[in-house]
C-alpha cells in the first residue's frame, strides 16, 4: 500500500494529484490544488510553498485513512470536523422523502449543543440527553420524538461510514416507538373539565385563551403561536401544520370563534404568546389546572388529543377526524378511537347495579 503525491504539467504551472496503490489496485485522486508558475496570476514563493504543504498534508491524511480502514481508529484530521458543517453537507445531499423530518431532527439536536461541537464529540451521554429532550418537548408527540431520534441515527451512521465516529453512540440506547401501542398515552380533557377551566382564572389570560382554542381546533403550540388573522376565513381555520406541512381547513365552532375575540389586521398574530417560553407556558398550565382542581398531567399538546376525542365522542367518523387533525391516514387517528372505546367500556362497567 502506498500513497504518492505527484504533479502533472498544465498550461500555466502544475496540478497535484495522489497516486494510490491499495489492495493490488492503482487509482488516482486529483486534489484540485494548482501551483501557478506562469502568467500575470502566478503564485509568489509563499503561496507556492503553502499549496505544496497542503497537498503533502492531504497525501498524509489519505495514507492514514487507508491504514486505519477496518479498524476503530479515527484519524486526527477527521476528529476536527464540526457537527454543523457535517450536518449541513449531509442535509444538502439528502434526497429522500423524509428530508423535512431529518431537518427537524438536526434542528432539535442543535438546540442542546454548543455551536462548536465536533462530530467526534457526540457521545452516548449526549445522545441520551438528546433523547430526553425530545421526550420532554411539549411540542412533540411521542411518535414524532421517536421519528426524530430514528432519523438522527441515519446521520450518525453516515458519520461512522465516513470515519468521523469510531462507533455508533446510540448502540445501547433504547427508544421504543409509541405508535406500536395503539392506545393513547397522553391525558385528555373532557367537556366538563374544559368548562371548569373556562370558568377558572389562569395566571396568563393569553395562555388560557390559546389553550382552549387548541382544544376546539386541534392546533399545537407551534401553530397557535404563529396563527394570524389571515388564516381565519369566513368562519374557517385555513392553515398548515408546522410539523408535517399538512393542510388544515376546518369549520370553527361557536366556542372557537368566541375565543378568537375581535378580528385584527390580516398580518397580526391572534394570540400574544410568542414571547413566553415553553417552560413558562407549562407552569401556567400546571397552576391553572391545580386551581381548577383537575388532577391530570396536562401539556399543551394534550389540547390536540382532547380535540380529536371530542370529535369522536360527538359522532365524527375516523376519516373526518383524521382530516381535521391533518393526519395522512387514519392509522394515527386510531389511537383516539381506542381511547374513546375504552371510556365507553369504563362507563358501562360503572353503571349502578340493581337487584333482580
Amino acid at each position: 500500500m502506498s500513497v504518492q503525491l505527484r504533479s502533472k504539467k498544465i498550461k500555466d504551472g502544475k496540478s497535484y494529484y495522489l497516486d494510490i496503490y491499495h489492495d493490488g489496485k492503482r487509482s488516482y485522486k486529483f486534489l484540485k490544488i494548482k501551483v501557478i508558475t506562469k502568467g500575470p496570476k502566478k503564485d509568489n514563493p509563499v503561496q507556492r510553498k503553502e499549496k505544496i504543504r497542503i497537498a503533502e498534508e492531504r497525501a498524509a491524511q489519505e495514507q492514514i485513512r487507508l491504514i486505519s480502514k477496518g479498524s476503530d481508529y479515527t484519524p486526527e484530521h477527521l476528529r476536527q470536523i464540526y457537527f454543523e458543517d457535517f450536518s449541513d453537507q449531509f442535509l444538502d445531499n439528502y434526497t429522500k422523502k423524509d428530508k423535512r423530518i431529518m431537518q427537524g431532527s438536526v434542528n432539535k439536536f442543535k438546540q442542546i449543543i454548543p455551536s462548536d461541537l465536533k462530530v467526534s464529540d457526540i457521545t452516548p451521554e449526549l445522545m441520551e440527553r438528546f433523547k430526553e429532550s425530545l421526550i420532554n418537548n411539549s411540542d412533540l408527540s411521542g411518535e414524532t420524538a421517536h421519528n426524530y431520534f430514528t432519523r438522527f441515527k441515519k446521520l450518525l451512521k453516515s458519520a461512522k461510514i465516513k470515519r468521523l465516529l469510531s462507533e455508533m453512540p446510540t448502540v445501547d440506547i433504547i427508544f421504543k416507538n409509541p405508535n406500536k401501542d395503539e392506545n393513547l398515552k397522553k391525558e385528555i380533557l373532557d367537556i366538563d373539565e374544559l368548562r371548569k377551566l373556562a370558568a377558572t382564572k389562569c395566571g396568563n389570560p393569553e395562555v388560557k385563551r390559546a389553550f382552549l382554542f387548541c382544544c376546539y381546533t386541534g392546533l399545537g403550540l407551534a401553530e397557535v403561536t404563529d396563527l394570524k388573522w389571515k388564516e381565519i376565513k369566513s368562519g374557517r381555520l385555513v392553515t398548515t401544520r408546522k410539523k408535517t406541512g399538512s393542510p388544515i381547513n376546518n369549520q370553527l365552532s361557536k366556542a372557537a370563534i368566541r375565543l378568537l375575540g375581535e378580528p385584527g389586521e390580516k398580518e397580526h398574530l391572534i394570540f400574544d404568546i410568542g414571547k413566553i417560553s415553553h417552560t413558562a407556558v407549562s407552569k401556567n398550565l400546571k397552576a391553572w389546572l391545580k386551581r381548577a382542581e383537575i388532577d391530570k398531567k396536562i401539556t399543551f399538546y394534550c389540547a390536540r388529543h382532547s380535540f380529536a376525542c371530542l370529535l369522536l365522542i360527538n359522532g365524527a367518523n375516523l376519516k373526518s377526524v383524521a382530516d381535521a387533525m391533518g393526519h395522512a391516514s387514519t392509522k394515527t387517528t386510531l389511537k383516539y378511537l381506542n381511547h374513546v372505546e375504552r371510556l365507553k367500556d369504563e362507563a358501562i362497567s360503572n353503571l349502578p347495579d340493581i337487584a333482580i
